[in-house]
Order: structure tokens, then sequence, then C-alpha cells
């Protein structure tokens, strides 16, 4: 697996006593993938745990290590829907109508942040999977998406984003978006975006 690209040393004091919540600009998908490399890459190669679900390491504590989510980037801007592959670490393409739902998740976004700028990731579990190795799937999905949005939220301020958590779960995309429910449950998100002087020249 290549290495994740180099970033400048940061003290993680600096890091975690710098962040917080805003709304930024336009972002490339070159920093989001950076972004999600970080955060999703394996520490060691995978194993076989409960239920014989492959397991893995990641720097997002995660119930059984199972990492249950995926990650759907919508940045409607730029007409982008994809979600991130975090084994190729690369962005898939979704069989959808990208306008469409570009359109709804501007709405959304614009009605808690006032404006819809920069990357909307939007989180969807696959409780199935959970269900499969542990009673209360549910309880777990929802601890793990609040591990997962604390650890975007301080990844995004280590490389100079801003990130912003969502007051919304989101359900209402979830079929649109190629997930079957009741499978698949959106847990949240977080708007990711570029700080404001990045925006100029």
């Amino acid at each position: 697996m290549a290495q994740s690209p180099p970033v400048a040393p940061r003290d993680f004091l600096d890091v975690f006593t710098a962040r917080r919540s805003a709304v930024g600009g336009k972002v490339s998908p070159v920093a989001i993938g950076t972004l999600l490399r970080y955060v999703t890459s394996d520490a060691g190669e995978p194993r076989v745990g409960r239920a014989g679900i492959t397991t893995r390491r990641r720097p997002v504590p995660s119930a059984g290590g199972l990492h249950p989510f995926h990650l759907v980037c919508i940045d409607g801007v730029a007409g982008f829907v994809r979600w991130y592959d975090p084994d190729a670490h690369a962005f898939g393409v979704l069989d959808v109508d990208a306008a469409r739902v570009c359109a709804l998740n501007g709405s959304a976004i614009s009605a808690v942040l006032g404006r819809d700028t920069g990357c909307t990731i939007r989180f969807i579990a696959d409780v199935a999977k959970v269900a499969a190795a542990y009673e209360e799937p549910y309880s777990l999905v929802w601890r793990d998406a609040g591990c997962l949005l604390a650890t975007l939220c301080l990844a995004a301020e280590w490389l100079g984003l801003t990130a912003c958590p969502l007051g919304f779960l989101g359900q209402d995309m979830v079929g649109g978006l190629g997930f079957p429910e009741p499978r698949f449950l959106a847990a949240g998100g977080i708007q990711v975006a570029s700080r404001p002087t990045q925006d100029r020249g």
C-alpha cells in the first residue's frame, strides 16, 4: 500500500486546542481524499474476527474493528458525488443522478449551516454487518459514528481544513444514494472545507 502524503509536523496539543467548528470555502477532491486516507489507513494486515468478518485496525475506534461506515462525499459546487473506498484509497462512482443529489444535499446543508460550501461527507452505516457480530448493533453504530466524527474533526484541523459536524442524520437520502434500507442507516456527517485564506488568489 502506498504511503499517505507527507504533512508538516504539528504538535498534537496545538491541533487539539485549535480545533473549532467552522464553515470554510471550496475544497478540492484531492484534499478530501488526503483527509480520508489518513483517517481510514490500516495499521497492519486485516484479520478475521467475529462471525468470520474481516476486521481492521485504524486510527478511528470501531467496535470489533468492523468499521461499518460507507463515506459518501458530495460537493454541490463541483457536482461531485462519490464514495470513498478505504481499501483502494480512491473515490468510486455512485450510479445516481448527481445533480439531484447535490441539490438535495445543498438544501440540507444550507438549512443547518447557512450556506453550502465545501464537501459533505455523509456516514452511512451497514447495520447488518454489525448485527452479524454483536447484539444491540445500533448502540455500537452510534458510538462508532461519534468516534468517526471526532477523528475527522481533529484530522481536518491537522491538515489545515475547516470541519463542521452536521445536525442531521440524513436517512432520507440513503435509498437515493443506492444503499438499500433498512440494512443501511444514515448516521450524520461532516462538512469539510478550505480555510478562508486558502481561497484567496
